[in-house]
Formats: structure tokens, sequence, C-alpha cells
């Protein structure tokens, strides 16, 4: 352990640092946080304040808590994965503290091994860097550079922003980076207003020097990083995509960040792609939360989200596409065609659609992972071997696929997968001639012994000892009188093995060592003699080991050759996960999911027959009332919904969003029939939440992502708003809910789904005719509200508040006097005695005589009679 000197403070506070780093002290056998850290991993981790000790004495001391090695590899796990916090490991070096090694929810280099090396998958892994750079005009152009370290790939886009940055936002959506880098300039308030909007999209921000973003080197490490074709001079100037200078600067940011081109695993291994981003529908925020598209931390069914019912893949890289396609949904007609012409095929063939989920798909390991530790030379035998076996079982999953005659499938499909597969030949015939496949069976990597006389001298040896310890069995099992087993495992080596109904017997025979006892694996035990032969035997296996190491280095560097062919391989097969994942679901439900029929972008046509809410009519004891909905541009293009609280508003506007978004996926949907255009944008104004660490109101958020709609949508838009205007004033609210209505309806002319309770909004069809009314049906008694979930023509002229109050137990009298209260405002608002008692005030006077009846009318609580006369007396103040 480091001593602790008496400034115990100035030891531990190598420098100041962002709250969200979690600053570790390597004590070598175990490691240690403080002060602000200590306090937030106790609670964060251990959940508890117990365990915090405090150090140092008098006026010097901090808190201080322990990990050891165990807890240290789980929390480190947590906070990059989860918490998506930044961590430093620190080392004492001739009595300082000098930092060892970083990392980040982007940056997980040296943490891959801890992270991921027990685990057979990988998580999409992309850093991002925004440059803002206005132009002579102070337009905002953003420059973005994405470096993707799992597909390996940069990729650079350059666009124009509005002041809300609503475009950047879009992209982080679809991106969905881990890390964010950007410049640090405290004096340019839209750099706080980008990262803000960033943070909003959940994404972690780090902040860098304006060096950092310089583009000196950038030539010269794309040379290195780039995987130029076979016989190519590397020449990174001739990059088209280079052209683009602020997101030249960006990419650069995010390489020397991530240190890629200091990383010889790295050398020649990348890509460089255009963003393309316009091809896809615009997603927000705001849209993504309406949707529903992921799950909510805390929320345990997976039909709570569009994820977790689409999610029935069988491979990890079929679900990090799946997660990419809700993100990136397409605007490209032939693409979505494409997509659904190979879902139909699996939804009409059973057989082949079951053999795929069931059997093939299900057998895949991610050879994406596995390419991975390939390249960066840290796989071994046992890998190379598991993508042999993934190879080995794709014939007859081509042979599934070739069993249907559909043309998308066998040309998008089931031909590359043919060719790929032949591809490796080469590959399958160097496993078989280098890897001992007989001794696989009982999990034993070793390189034939075939390949030289002193590995074949060894394995003569061991199959010798092998030998021994099997005669050694005969004469263990006849001298128990029991049915005795010689098994094997890297922890013991060579053991002998019972049930355990005859475990008594060993342990009653002094002759023999037990070595554990399982309720599953019975008893593990050996005699003197298999201890004597198996530790000879390990020996000789521990040399051919060493031995076979330059043989094994040429294996996986013959392996690394094949990188190309085994990442378009896993590729393919994601792609056929995800559209089999979207044939089970629609084949699964109880009710009918359909083709929806697309049209190209600017039909302006939009018809749903009984649409359905794909989340909400899975869950249990729900009786889902589907209903229809219909835009045709220019003659009905946005829709008033009004109606009681819990009545389905909400469900239903979502659901017509949800079943067009699945569309653009190039999924069924849940309807009868369904008839869409191609939209630019899926854009929702739904819930209110306020955003206290933003500073936020409920009404100011609610403001922003309105008006962020208003500039975004456009005739080719598909939006959905619910409740809008009910942060403010009644009166208020009112207005702007109406004011946005027009807007929508009579200039942008986006087919709209408009759910309110200001009633005042059913009253524009008269004059705007492309808004149709509709309401959700309830029938009601003296004191209960019966909710029918039918989205009928026509309005609704109440919001049965108060029986919704009384549904919700409400004390009688509460709901007595609402009623009267609203019996009250309810005549003042029809009553003639306004328009009466107005007459002879000044022009000058009569808004604010108005306004002072409808504060009068919102305080009295007695009869109507008192209201009139406080009214006539407030007349004479203004006469």
């Amino acid at each position: 352990m480091a001593p602790l000197n008496e400034n115990v403070k100035s030891q531990v506070s190598v420098k100041k640092k962002p709250l969200t780093t979690v600053r570790f002290f390597n004590r070598q056998d175990y490691y240690t946080v403080h002060g602000q850290d200590a306090t937030f991993a106790a609670k964060d981790f251990y959940k508890t304040n117990h365990s915090i000790k405090i150090i140092g004495s008098d006026d010097d001391t901090l808190e201080s808590l322990i990990f050891n090695k165990a807890n240290f590899e789980a929390y480190i796990k947590q906070l990059l994965l989860v918490n998506h916090y930044r961590v430093e490991i620190f080392v004492n070096k001739g009595g300082k503290w000098a930092l060892d090694y970083k990392g980040s929810p982007g940056n997980l280099s040296q943490f891959e091994d801890l992270l991921f090396g027990n685990v057979e998958q990988i998580e999409a892994n992309i850093v991002i860097a925004l440059k803002l750079s206005p132009d002579f005009r102070n337009n905002k152009i953003i420059g973005l550079g994405a470096v993707d370290t799992v597909e390996n790939k940069f990729q650079l886009s350059e666009f124009t922003d509005d002041e809300y940055f609503s475009h950047t936002e879009s992209i982080v959506i679809k991106i969905s980076p881990k890390e964010c880098i950007l410049m640090g300039d405290s004096n340019n308030p839209d750099v706080e207003q980008l990262k803000k909007v960033v943070e909003r999209c959940g994404v972690l921000v780090t902040m860098r020097k304006k060096s950092d973003f310089g583009i000196d080197t950038l030539i010269q490490d794309l040379n290195k990083l780039i995987m130029f074709e076979e016989g190519q001079q590397p020449n990174a100037h001739t990059l088209p995509q280079l052209q683009l200078e602020i997101a030249s600067a960006a990419v650069a940011a995010v390489i020397k960040y991530l240190e890629l081109s200091s990383d010889s695993d790295n050398l020649n291994q990348y890509s460089v792609d255009d963003l393309g981003y316009d091809k896809f529908v615009h997603l927000d925020s705001a849209g993504v939360q309406a949707l529903n598209l992921f799950s909510n931390s805390g929320t345990m069914s997976k039909n709570d989200s569009i994820l977790g019912i689409f999610n029935k893949c069988r491979s990890p890289h079929g679900q990090r596409l799946l997660t990419q396609w809700i993100r990136q949904p397409l605007r490209d007609l032939n693409k979505i065609n494409e997509r659904l012409d190979i879902v139909e095929t699996l939804v009409t063939d059973t057989d082949i659609r079951q053999q795929l989920h069931d059997q093939h798909l299900r057998t895949i390991p991610d050879l994406q992972a596995l390419m991975r530790k390939i390249q960066r030379k840290k796989a071994n035998l046992q890998d190379c071997y598991r993508i042999y076996q993934a190879i080995q079982k794709l014939p007859d999953l081509v042979q599934t696929l070739s069993n249907s005659d559909d043309k998308t499938l066998n040309s998008v499909i089931t031909t590359p997968l043919k060719e790929l597969v032949n591809d490796m030949n080469k590959y399958q015939a160097m496993i078989e001639e280098t890897i001992d496949l007989k001794l696989v069976e009982r999990g034993e990597f070793l390189i034939q012994s075939g390949f030289d006389d002193e590995l074949q001298e060894m394995r003569n040896q061991m199959d010798d000892y092998e030998s021994k310890m099997e005669s050694n069995l005969t004469k263990t099992s006849g001298a128990l009188g029991i049915s005795v087993k010689l098994d094997s495992n890297s922890q013991y080596g060579f053991f002998f093995k019972v049930l355990l109904k005859d475990a008594k017997t060993v342990s009653n025979n002094k002759s023999y060592e037990v070595l554990d006892t399982t309720k599953g694996g019975g008893m593990r035990f050996r005699s003197s003699k298999l201890t004597e032969l198996n530790t000879d035997y390990q020996s000789i296996h521990k040399n051919y080991l060493e031995h076979q190491k330059s043989i094994v280095v040429e294996v996986i560097q013959t392996a690394s050759s094949y990188s190309a062919t085994i990442l378009n391989l896993s590729r393919t097969l994601a792609q056929l996960d995800v559209l089999t994942s979207f044939s089970m679901l629609a084949a699964s439900s109880l009710r009918p999911y359909v083709r929806p029929n697309l049209h190209p972008q600017g039909t302006g046509l939009l018809d749903l027959k009984q649409v359905r809410h794909p989340c909400v009519e899975v869950q249990d004891s729900v009786s889902y009332i589907p209903n229809d909905a219909y835009f045709n541009q220019g003659k009905c293009t946005f829709n008033v919904i009004t109606g009681p609280n819990m009545g389905g508003k909400s469900t239903y506007i979502r659901s017509v969003a949800v079943a067009v978004f699945m569309a653009h996926m190039g999924s069924f949907v849940p309807c009868d029939a369904a008839e869409i255009s191609v939209v630019d944008a899926i854009l929702a104004r739904v819930g209110a939440n306020d955003s206290q660490i933003k500073g936020l109101s409920t009404f100011m958020v609610e403001m922003i992502e309105t008006v962020s709609i208003l500039k975004r949508a456009t005739s080719e838009s598909l939006v959905i708003i619910d409740e809008l205007g009910r942060g403010t004033s009644t009166y208020e609210g009112c207005g702007i809910a109406c004011a946005i209505a027009e807007r929508l309806a009579v200039e942008t002319k986006a087919f709209t789904l408009f759910a309110t309770h200001f009633h005042e909004l059913t009253k524009l069809h008269e004059t705007i005719p492309t808004i149709t009314n509709k309401h959700v049906s309830a029938v009601t008694t003296d004191d209960s509200l019966t909710l029918l979930y039918q989205v009928q023509p026509g309005s609704c002229d109440k919001s049965f508040g108060i029986h919704v109050a009384a549904m919700a137990k409400f004390p009688k009298n509460v709901i007595q006097n609402a009623a009267k209260k609203l019996a009250l405002l309810e005549s003042f608002q029809n009553n003639q005695i306004l328009e009466d008692n107005q007459k002879e005030i000044n022009e000058a006077d009569k808004e604010k005589f108005l306004n002072e009846c409808k504060r009068c009318a919102q305080e009295c609580t007695s009869s109507e009679d008192e209201l009139f006369n406080r009214i006539k007396k407030l007349r004479t103040e203004f006469l």
C-alpha cells in the first residue's frame, strides 16, 4: 500500500475534475476513492454510507472508500457502461500520485479486457466530435466527425443548423454515440446551447481545447489508419470527404482523443464514409420518448418499448443492428420495400421462419466481436475455432433459405451468403489442418502434434499418461465397487467423479483426496496415483502450450486476413436476424399485422384501418379497441381530438405515429390495412416534464419542443401534439394552442393529430376546411363514466374531468363543490350579461374590464347572482 503522508488532501487531490469523473487510487491489493467520489460511490455502488472511512486528523481529514479488486471491476463496468461516467486510475510513483490510465463511455480501449474479456459480444461504440463555425452571415455551420470503433469507420458531415440545433439533435439521436467531443469556449453561448442539446439526448459531453481540433496531422493519421485497396498508395488527400474542412477538424479531434494512431492494432483497419443522414426520417429526442422507442430506466417489461417488442433477434450483432434501424427509419421507398418483401416471404413461409429463428440463427456467435479480438491480437485458438464452427453451420442455413423462390430474399441474403461461405473455404481447411479437432470435444485447443517432432514427442508422452490414468480408473472403480468416471477441467486437470449417491463410499475411504462436492456435479476426487500422473501430465501440457505459441500466432495472423469476409458475413447474418425478428412479431401477434402499402414522398396520403398500438395491445388485461385514421393532402390534414381524460386520446395519436414509424423501418404494421406516403419527419409534443437540472419549467420545455416542430415540420411530415398549452393560464394556453393549430393547418399543412381539452379549437373547422374534429366516446350517468375508447367523428364539448376525479375516489364534498364551480364558470362564459355590461365603456378599457370580470369569475365561490352583482359594480367603476 502506498503510504499516506500527513497532508492527505494534497496527496489525493491531483487536480480539479468534472463531477462525472470518478478517480481511483491503485493501492496494489485494493483501490480507494476519496472526497466527493467516496460519498458518491458509497451511495451509487454500496447503497450505504456506512462503508466510508475518515482518514487524516484534526482539520486535515478526507472521506475514503475502499474497493477490493472484484468490486473495483464491477463498479468500473457500472460507471462506464451504465452511468456513462469517466474514470481515472492513479498510481503512486516515487511518493507522488500520477495518472496511469483512463477511460470514458466512448474510449474503452484500456478497459476492453475488463469489460468484455469474458463476454462473447460487444457493444456498439461511436464517438463524435462537433465543431461550430459561423459563416460570414452568422449562420451556424456544424461540422460532425464520427468514429465507430466496432465497425472501424470514420463518418463526416457538414450542415447549417438553426438556433435550437434541431438538426444536430436529430443526427445525434440517429448515431447514438457514447460520447461527444466539443471545443471548449466559455465565451460562446452557442457552444453551451449545443452542449445542452447533446446532453438532452443522453450523451456524455467532453470539452477539449482548440488545438485538439487542428488538422495538421490529420492526413498523416488517416494514411496510417485507413485500409486502402491492395496496390493503392496511401493518400488521404484524395478522399472527397476531406473537402468538408469543419467536419475534418471534428474527425481530427476524435482521433486525438481516442489516440487511434498510437495503437498499432488500428493501422489499416478503417474506412471513410459520408454520414448521409438525410436519407432517414427525422426524429428528435421528444419524438423518441413519445413513441417509446426504447425502454425507460427502471421499467421491467420488454413490452414497454418498440425495441422490446421487436427484439426477437437471436444474435448479438442482430440486436445491435435492430437498435440502429430503430434510430434510422428509412425514407428510400425502394429500400423499405426491399425489407418488406423479405418480411412478407418469412411471414408467409412458416417453415423457413421457424427454422431460422429456432435452429440456425441462435447458433451463430458474435462474429464481429471474435474478429475484433483477432485484429487486436487478443484471440486464441478457441476464438478461431468458434468462427470455423459457425461457418460449418451456414450451409444448412443457406439450404433453408434456398427453399424460397423469392427474388429479393435470394439477391439480398441467400446469394451473398453462398459467396461468403465459399470465400471461407480456405479458412476452414486451415483450421482442420492446424487444430487437433479430436481434443476440442473435451475443451482442449491445441495445435496438431504432427507440425514438428517436439510436439509429436510431447503428444506421445501425454497419450501414455492418459492410458495410465485409464488403468488407474479401472483399478479405482473395482476397489470402490461403484461406477467411477475420469474427467478433466482447467482448474483441477484430471480427476475421478462419482454421483452424489456414491459420495459417502469415497469419503469413508482415506485412500482418496476429495476435491469438491456439488449438488449437480457429484463428487470429484483423486487417488495418490492419479495425483502423480496428473502432475506429470500437466507439466508436459504446459510445455506443449509454450512450444506451440509461434504456430498459434501464425494461425491468428492468417485468420485476420479474412476480416473483411467475416465482417460482411456478420452484417448479412445480422440483417437476416432482424428481418426474421420482424416476421416473428407479425406472425405471432394475436391480431393481424399487415404489409403497409407505401407511396412516394409527396403523395399526401395516410389511411390506416383499425390501427392498434403494438405495445399497449400486448399488456396484460388489456382489450384493445382499434380505430381508423385518415389524412389526404388538400382535403383533411389536421385532426382536433377531444374527449375525456383516460379516454384514449394519447394512445390513439401515438398508435398512428408508431404505425407510420414501423412502416418506415420496413416492418408490417398493426392494422387491418395501411396506405402510407413516405414522410420526412415524425414530430411529437407529448407529455409534460420539468427539466430542473437545466433550469427549464414544464411549460418552457413544452414551448421549446413546439417551436422545434414549427421550424422543422413540412407538408410531408407527421405531427402529434397532446395537451399543448396546459402549463400556463387557461386563456393564454388556449390562445397559444389555437395559433399553433392554425399555423400547422394553414401554412405548414403537415398531417397533424392534435389532442386537446380546449374545446374552442373545435371551432377552427368552420374557417379551415382541412381541419376535422374527432372525439373519443364515453357514456355518463349522474355518478359514473364509462370510457368506450372509440374515436368517432365530431367534437366533444366536455372533458369529464369531474367524473374522472370521482373515479379516483375524491371526497364527495370536493366533487360537489367542483360541479358548482364548473356550472358557475360556464354560466358566466355563456351569459349575455358580459355583452350588456361592457356597453358604454371606452374601447381602451374594454379589455381590462373583461380581464377583471374573468378574475371575479375565478374567485367567486358562491352563487351566480353574487357574480353578476360584482360585475355590475365593476362596470360602474369603469364608466
